[in-house]
C-alpha cells in the first residue's frame, strides 16, 4: 500500500484527508514517479528514477533509447509486467512514455510526460 499522489502531492479524499492506494493502482503510481523522476536526484538512493529527461527526440534509434531507459527504470519494481511500451513526443516537444501494465490479470494504461 502506498499513499495517493496528485501532481507530486498528497491526494485527498472528499473529507480533506490522505488515503491508501494499493493493487494495479499503486503499481501505476510506483511506475509513474520512476520515469518522472531523474536519476540520482534522490540522495539516498541514487538509482532511483530515469534519465529519460536526456532523450531529446524520438527517431527509430532514440526511440529504442528511451523504451530501454524506461524499462531500466522500473526493472526493479516488485510485481510488474509490461505488456506494451512505447515513446514519442508531443506537439511542445517533451517526450511521452505510453505502456500497458498487468497485474495478476488486471491492466491498466499509463501515459507519463517528461
Amino acid at each position: 500500500m502506498d499513499t495517493a499522489l496528485l501532481d507530486g502531492e498528497y491526494e485527498l479524499n472528499d473529507r480533506g484527508l490522505p488515503f491508501l492506494v494499493d493493487g494495479l493502482s499503486e503499481l501505476m503510481q510506483r511506475v509513474a514517479l520512476r520515469l518522472k523522476t531523474k536519476k540520482g536526484s534522490y540522495i539516498y538512493l541514487r538509482e532511483l528514477g530515469s534519465e529519460l529527461e536526456g532523450v531529446d527526440d524520438v527517431g527509430d534509434a532514440v526511440h529504442s533509447r528511451a523504451e530501454l531507459l524506461a524499462r531500466e527504470a522500473v526493472a526493479d519494481i516488485p510485481q510488474r509486467y509490461i505488456e506494451s511500451l512505447s515513446a514519442s513526443m508531443t506537439e511542445e516537444g517533451r517526450l511521452k512514455i505510453s505502456l500497458c501494465l498487468n497485474l495478476d490479470g488486471e491492466q491498466g494504461q499509463l501515459e507519463v510526460v517528461i
